[in-house]
């Protein structure tokens, strides 16, 4: 699936069996769940606390909205802590 939002792309995809994963293209920002068993952002695999792949996109279609694109510092806030 795809969303467009303030000029950014947000693009999700659930894989059964295996995870899912959510991807900002413009900014270059990976959220998934995918070979190390949490939820994490890449590339320093911080785990973050949701495992619901729809309230981590509705997070980050949110912080897009808010910021006009990826504040990967406010976006740990918001999905880390």
């Amino acid at each position: 699936m795809e969303i467009k939002v303030k000029g950014r792309t947000v693009i999700y995809r659930i894989v059964p069996k295996k995870g899912w994963a959510v991807v900002v293209k413009e900014d270059n920002v990976l959220i998934d769940n995918y070979h190390y068993g949490y939820p994490h952002i890449h590339s320093d695999r911080e785990p973050i606390k949701y495992d619901d792949i729809y309230k981590v996109v509705e997070i980050v279609v949110r912080h897009i909205e808010k910021y006009g694109k990826v504040e990967l510092e406010k976006l740990r806030e918001e999905l880390c802590r």
